[in-house]
Parts: structure tokens; sequence; C-alpha cells
């Protein structure tokens, strides 16, 4: 089995890159691609834990970037994690994710709440900081019951400490990726508030900068996600991956090693990297 797009401690996962690779050994994963939001930190250790392990690492990243004005994931998936120009543009985007936590502080304090002692918190526990380090934060100091209500009366789209980012354009998030001899992946599609028509201009955009590939299985997405995806990928002549998008075993939903096969049809992301994978293709 294969499974293309997870996370680990490094930047929201919640286990060591080494963690990540037992428990996906344990479910039958044969490669994995580490890609962690922002951040290539974790390859190194995870590649060597999965030679222990007999799992193929594809070293990868998942980038945030901006599309007329939507946030836009994008897998950079069998990167070189020394590539200069991506280890800059992480560094980059390492700041707008700091300057982004300072912000969301600022906004928290405005409403009542200790902005700078959630902030320290965040800081202490994770070296790039996301939104979900300081629900995690919220839940600690018992403002909050789970991380689901940090979002819902915080920090999910429209609430009170929701900022807008400014991510990189999608274009040159895809050329970082290009640069790093990587191939750039649309990451959980179905996830975009988009309309149909939006998401094929997206998708023209993203295949015109360079884009090669499109998550067509992407975690708990249900079966008319699948077809709806394998059908843009067919239509604009992109791969399809498979992807968990696993965090960590406390979110049910998306587990290690249940992704559901890529439809048949559909060019595999993995098919010229010499991987042999029983899953539709």
């Amino acid at each position: 089995m294969i499974d293309l797009h997870t996370h680990s401690d490094r930047s929201d996962g919640a286990l060591s890159p080494q963690e990540l690779l037992v428990r996906a050994a344990a479910a039958g994963i044969k490669v994995l691609a580490l890609t962690d939001h922002d951040t290539t930190a974790g390859l190194e250790s995870a590649a060597h834990a999965a030679t222990d392990l007999g799992v193929h690492l594809v070293p990868g990243v998942e980038i945030s970037a901006a599309w007329r004005s939507q946030g836009i994931h994008v897998l950079g998936l069998w990167i070189d994690p020394e590539s200069g120009l991506l280890r800059q543009a992480l560094a980059g985007q390492a700041e707008r994710r700091r300057s982004r936590l300072r912000a969301i502080c600022a906004q928290l304090s405005s409403k009542g709440l200790p902005g700078e002692q959630l902030r320290a918190d965040v800081e202490a526990r994770a070296e790039l900081p996301t939104r979900t380090h300081l629900a995690a934060a919220l839940v600690d100091g018992g403002f909050v019951r789970r991380p689901q209500d940090a979002f819902r009366l915080y920090l999910g789209r429209g609430r009170a400490a929701q900022l807008a980012t400014d991510w990189p354009p999608l274009a040159e998030v895809v050329a970082w990726v290009r640069a790093a001899g990587g191939i750039a992946s649309l990451a959980h599609p179905a996830r975009y508030a988009l309309s149909a028509t939006a998401k094929r201009r997206l998708l023209t955009e993203f295949t015109a900068a360079g884009g090669a590939a499109i998550e067509v299985v992407s975690g708990a997405n249900a079966a008319h996600h699948v077809e709806t995806c394998a059908a843009l990928a067919t239509q604009f002549g992109l791969a399809g991956s498979v992807g968990s998008d696993f965090h960590g075993p406390q979110l049910p939903w998306n587990p290690l090693g249940r992704l559901a096969k890529l439809p048949q049809g559909v060019i595999p992301a993995w098919r010229d990297r010499g991987i042999q994978i029983d899953m539709g293709g």
C-alpha cells in the first residue's frame, strides 16, 4: 500500500517521524511520503526509520499557497530537501507562520484571552507554529473543551481571530517544488470552498504553472469525491495521488492503511518512480 500525504510532530502531527514510520509499517504501508506543513525537518530521521523498517520513504512537503485569495495546499513529492531555493522558500514560510501566530494572539488578547501566554505556549511546543498548536494551547489553558471548539469560536473561517495569511502565489509554490526536482500535486481538492467552475480555473492555472498531479484519494473523502477528482485528473491530464493526510491516531477518520484504490484510468503519480504497488495502477 502507498500513502503520499502524512504529517509528523515537526509540523502539526502527533507522532515523531520515527513513530509515524513504525505505525505505517504496522499498517502494511510499503511506500510513505512525509509531507509536513512548510518544513522538511523530519525527513532525515524518517529516512533512517524507513530503512530499518523496510518502508520506501518519499521525501515530501506540503506548502501553503494562495490562489485568488483562497488558501491552497501543494504537495511536493520526491523533492530534494537540500535544494537551495526550496530551503530559502520554506524559511520564508516559517516566518509567515510566526508572524501569523503573533497577529492571531494579538486578536485573542483583544477578546480578553491571554494571547501572549498562548503564544509562548505554542512557541514552546512547536518549532513551526500552526493553528492546530494554538487550538491545543487553548484546550490546555481551559478556554475551550476541544480543539474543534477553538476553531468554531476563534480560529475558523470568519471567527474572531481568523486572519488571512499572505501566502505566496500558487505558481510560485509550484516552481519551488519543480526546482527541487519534485512533482507538484494539488492536495485534498475536495476540501476547498470553490464552485465547480472555480475549481476548473484553479486546475487550469495549476497545470499551466507546471503542476503534475492531483490528490484523487484523500483521507476520509466519500466515493463521489474520488470520482469527481478522478474525472478532473483525466480532464486536465494530471496524474493521480493517494494520501491519508494522517495527523495522528487521535483523528480516527483518516487512519493509516485504509485508503481507497486509485480509480482505473487515472495515471498513478508514482508510475515513473520505479514503484510497483497494487493500488489500482
